[in-house]
């Protein structure tokens, strides 16, 4: 069993530098059931993945390149080797938005269970688990659950299980009432229904937990008639694509769509995102007990 990095990191640091010390607890010299040359060689094996088959997909073009082709989700130094990810070091940031600016989360997790919705290749399931939380790391896309599974083991991660799941799968009663937080980081604007993401969220979390959404967002000024991202480039067929076909979101609409699922909601807070020209949006909330929600509209009757 891997040491509790949590209990090692000076708490006197800073939190975005307690963050990186957490992180630096999980680098070559912390393996515990792989050497290092199986690891990096694991690790790369993981990077050169190009499987739609393995996800279900029947045509590769109509699905996001990043579900096809194995991308690192954030930056990983493992002390002889990094992996650069895509979104560089924003799973310390969301954290430390969390941590100090909305006091949402507390440094130490210990004895909380923390379900993390789109966990990619586990950045935030690592954060968490080292700040001491029982963690259920979910993810759609299998060759990223397949990493995340392989760091669990490597590091014998003991707190951490990891589901090949998507949100939209956490209707069972096994995640009914059984967390204390709910983190939905980058996740929300993919949901085909996000009304109905919320209350399967909501459902999720024990009475008095919380649930933490980052997202992108906008403000109604510039708002486009779609409700749409702009384009963001090129695909890997060349195809220009809409990120996915993100959805955007308001402070007042995310906060409404939350009130109206059952949860009770702090203004949402907006904050710009470095080297980006978008804003990224920030919300908590608390579920009280479990309550009735508006159904006017709603995909899934059934839903709890």
């Amino acid at each position: 069993m891997n040491a509790a990095p949590s209990l090692l990191a000076p708490k006197t640091l800073p939190t975005y530098a307690y963050l990186h010390e957490l992180m630096s607890r999980y680098q070559l010299k912390d393996l515990v059931n792989v050497s290092a040359d199986a690891f990096t060689k694991r690790i790369h094996e993981f990077l050169t993945i190009r499987d739609h088959a393995m996800e279900g997909f029947v045509d590769p073009a109509k699905q996001k390149p990043i579900s096809v082709e194995f991308h690192w989700g954030h930056h990983h130094d493992f002390g002889e080797f990094g992996v650069p990810g895509r979104m560089c070091k924003h799973h310390m940031s969301v954290l430390k938005v969390f941590i100090d600016d909305l006091q949402a989360l507390s440094r130490s997790l210990e004895g909380l269970r923390v379900l993390d919705l789109g966990c990619w290749t586990g950045g935030t399931s690592l954060l968490l688990c080292a700040m001491g939380a029982e963690v259920v790391a979910v993810e759609e896309v299998k060759k990223y659950a397949d990493c995340v599974d392989y760091l669990r083991y490597a590091f014998a991660i003991d707190k951490l299980e990891v589901k090949h799941l998507s949100l939209f799968d956490c209707t069972t009663p096994a995640f009914h009432d059984s967390f204390d937080i709910v983190l939905c980081a980058g996740v929300l604007h993919y949901a085909s229904d996000p009304k109905l993401a919320l209350r399967i969220m909501f459902n999720c979390l024990r009475d008095g937990g919380k649930c933490l959404i980052e997202t992108i967002a906008t403000s109604l000024e510039h708002l486009p008639a779609s409700g749409r991202q702009s384009s963001q480039g090129a695909s890997s067929n060349g195809q220009a694509n809409l990120d996915w076909n993100s959805l955007l979101f308001t402070p007042e609409n995310l906060a409404a769509m939350m009130a109206d699922v059952g949860y009770e909601v702090p203004h949402p807070r907006r904050v710009i995102k470095y080297k980006t020209p978008e804003s990224r949006l920030f919300a908590v909330g608390r579920r009280s007990r479990h309550v009735d929600m508006c159904r006017t509209g709603l995909s899934v009757r059934s839903v709890r």
